[in-house]
């Protein structure tokens, strides 16, 4: 598929849409046709806006950026007066920018599957660097010249970088106030990072420095949890977000978070849930009718 696909006209699977300060709310839907196969990435550099999911919101307030995994948006209203930068990608062209080896220990495939919603706080400078991403992509597609497709993957891959430093920054910060040990503030971090790679608990310790069973008494001590448990929360809490909010299959879920048989996931879910995936979408969409709750993010 990728193949066919990224011999076809660049326009077709990319796409960079400017908002410059409209008079009145701005709505952006995702395109209707093999819409779950595309990704966004939002730079919003003034105003507000609400990204839109299957019965949930989120809001982001300026200056931030924004990535949404394939499937999972279906639609962005920006405020009166914002300004900002949409890059909508499918997944044809984001596989080549996920596949890059030169900084190994980033999971770019990880965190391509995964939200991504990070104010940016360093006075602009972060914002200009990601901001000319976006113009180098945004040439690249009125362009579309030979090396084309290079320039676009790298240029995602650099975006995704700068994500993945943000959201590095922001879980040190944030597991300042968490209780608990310094490895366990950092095994939570690698969680974050690796569970859709299904890292073993020896691969977490390893990884750390420390034997499985130093860990093991350091989470139970912070948390009263084991670390596979741990882990498998995580799991859990990723599955259940797509699961509501996206029009993936059960499938497509399981591959997404690095099952390699859908059937397995499908046992481990309702061995944590106490219903299967398709049970637990059709309860949960059924209380959409009812109620419109506002996206929260693990943990």
């Amino acid at each position: 598929m990728i193949t066919e696909a990224l011999t076809q006209p660049i326009q077709r699977h990319l796409d960079v849409i400017d908002v410059s300060y409209p008079k009145s709310q701005l709505t952006w839907s995702a395109p209707k046709q093999e819409w779950r196969h595309f990704a966004q990435c939002i730079l919003l550099t003034s105003g507000r806006c609400i990204a839109r999911f299957k019965g949930a919101q989120l809001p982001l307030e300026a200056p931030a950026i924004g990535w949404f995994p394939a499937g999972m948006m279906l639609s962005v209203e920006f405020s009166a007066g914002a300004s900002a930068q949409l890059i909508t990608v499918s997944e044809d062209w984001l596989i080549p920018a996920v596949k890059s080896q030169l900084d190994p220990e980033i999971p770019y495939r990880s965190m391509a599957d995964t939200l991504h919603t990070i104010p940016l706080v360093d006075e602009g400078k972060t914002q200009a660097r990601i901001l000319a991403s976006f113009d180098s992509i945004k040439a690249e597609l009125f362009e579309s010249i030979e090396g084309t497709r290079s320039i676009v993957a790298a240029q995602l891959t650099t975006i995704l970088t700068y994500i993945h430093r943000l959201d590095d920054d922001r879980l040190s910060a944030s597991t300042k106030g968490i209780p608990g040990s310094t490895l366990y503030q950092r095994f939570l971090q690698l969680v974050e990072l690796h569970f859709r790679e299904h890292w073993k608990v020896a691969d977490y310790a390893s990884s750390m420095g420390v034997t499985e069973r130093r860990l093991e008494t350091a989470t139970r001590r912070d948390s009263g949890q084991s670390p596979i448990t741990l882990i498998q929360r995580k799991l859990i809490s990723e599955a259940c977000l797509r699961l509501a909010h996206s029009p993936l299959s059960v499938a497509e879920v399981a591959y997404g978070l690095g099952f390699k048989d859908p059937a397995y996931f499908s046992r481990f879910f309702k061995r944590n849930t106490g219903s299967a995936p398709g049970q637990w979408r059709r309860e949960i969409r059924a209380q959409e009718f009812i109620q419109d709750e506002t996206f929260a993010a693990w943990p």
